[in-house]
Formats: structure tokens, sequence, C-alpha cells
């Protein structure tokens, strides 16, 4: 990895764990963002920070040109945003990439959720689509946009993340702000979750191992959410939360997430087992 250039598109939660990663193992990271307050902090993980003010071809074009790697690892602030930050950007890197004719690898986090509802059976990589909601559909056509970059070339690796936790997203910290009110649905959907340091792990893995394709990303467990939140509220002495099922749930869908494929590429998880924390 010594002296390659790679671009993090997108260096948040995730993306500058990554960039801080490489960058000690001696690639050249160039990482964006759109908070010009985050540039700052970007200098700390990568060696260059660029500020992308918008969905605009010629703010990527140079990224595709200087570099061989392109992570993407972008985040909606809400469903609103989710067309123009998933979308719209998938379609830039597409049009580019017929345009440039520059073959490039890229690894692309999407998310379990496109799923949607298997009434609690195991999904994997071959499971139908069946999600529904807007959001959904657009993440799941921003997946076909990105996978469709390896008709021209590109190699292509997409990461299909179950709910993220770790540090400074801690289930405790997130119980603790729900107390006192009643959370959505029974509680009886089992939970998919991955600590932040098995993603940085496994887009680590998918870079250094040349993967290509679809790979799940989520842990060995998956309790009831009403099991997992009763087993938190109990360790840290926080009152177990109560359930309405009339008000509709963050989490829609009832799955269970399989890790079998990448495990079978030989990533070995740090945190297999779900961390009360």
């Amino acid at each position: 990895m010594s002296n390659s250039n790679i671009a993090i598109i997108g260096c948040g939660y995730l993306g500058s764990e990554v960039a801080s990663t490489w960058r000690n193992r001696g690639a050249h990271v160039t990482a964006t963002t759109r908070n010009p307050i985050r540039l700052e902090d970007l200098s700390k993980v990568a060696q260059k920070g660029i500020l992308i003010k918008g969905n605009d071809e010629a703010e990527f074009a140079p990224l595709i040109a200087a570099n061989e790697t392109l992570l993407i690892s972008i985040a909606a602030e809400s469903p609103e945003h989710y067309e123009r930050t998933y979308l719209q950007t998938a379609q830039i890197f597409r049009h580019l990439a017929i345009e440039m004719d520059l073959p490039r690898r890229l690894i692309y986090t999407s998310s379990t959720a496109v799923y949607g509802d298997h009434y609690g059976r195991w999904v994997d990589e071959e499971s139908d689509l069946l999600a529904t909601s807007d959001q959904a559909r657009i993440l799941t056509e921003a997946e076909q946009l990105y996978q469709s970059l390896a008709e021209l070339g590109w190699h292509v690796c997409i990461l299909r993340l179950a709910e993220i936790y770790g540090p400074g997203r801690e289930i405790s910290k997130r119980l603790a702000q729900l107390q006192g009110k009643p959370l959505a649905g029974t509680g009886e959907q089992h939970t998919n979750m991955v600590h932040r340091t098995d993603i940085v792990g496994a887009i680590d893995y998918a870079l250094r191992h040349h993967l290509e394709g679809f790979y799940n990303l989520s842990d060995d467990d998956h309790p009831s959410r009403k099991e997992l939140y009763d087993a938190v509220a109990k360790k840290f002495h926080l009152t177990p939360p109560t359930w309405d099922p009339n008000l509709t749930s963050l989490h829609p869908g009832n799955k269970r997430v399989s890790n079998h494929k990448i495990k079978a590429e030989g990533f070995n998880f740090r945190y297999p087992h779900r961390i009360l924390d």
C-alpha cells in the first residue's frame, strides 16, 4: 500500500478511522467533507483534505484522475437528503467513469436496510432486496450504479453495513437518551449490528485482498431489540424501555443478516459478539 494514492469520499465517523489506518501504512490519503469545520480534523488523519460543496462532476473528476482507489463512505444528514447524497453521487461516478475511461478500485459502504422484511429469516448477499421505502429504493439504485462500473473495468466492492455502534455510539448512551419514552414496535425484531472497528477492518481487508462484489457486515449475535435493550439496561442500571406497537419503528423489517461470505474470504471479526457498552 506504500505510495498508493487513495481518496475517501465522506470522511466522517467511519472514513476518518480508515484514513488514519491507511495513512499510517504509507498511503497518500485525500479525504473529503461537506463541512468546512471538519477540514482541520481531516489534516490529522489524511495528507490532504478537500471541501466538497455539492454534487458537481468538476469536484469528483480530479479525485478519480489522481487516485487508484476510492472509498465512498458518505452519509445522509436526513431522509430528505438521501437522493442527493447517495443516488446523485452514484450517477456522477457512473457518468465520469464512462467519460474518463480510467478504471479504478472502488469500495462503497451501503446498508443491510436494502433487504427489507424477511420475517425473521436469514438473509445473505443472494437474498431478495425487499425493502420498499423511498430511502431503501435510493440505496438499492445507488448500489446498482456502482456495481455497473465493473462493466467499465472498475474493481468494485460493496459492503452492506448493519446498524453501527462503537465509540461515541455506545448502545448504553442511546438507551439512556430514550429513558421515559415508549419505543416503536414490540421489540421482538432481531437486531443486526456491527462494531465500527470491524467495519474499518473489513474496508481495509477488502482493499488488501482485492475483494469484489457484495459483502454483508454484521456480527454473529442477533438478539431481539427487547432482549438487547433489557440486557444493557440491567448492566447500566437503566429503566428497561416500554414498547408501543402503534408507533412507527426506525428499524423496519425483521431479518438476521449472515456474515458468512466475508468470513469465508478469511476476514475475522474483532467483535463477533455484541459488546454491551
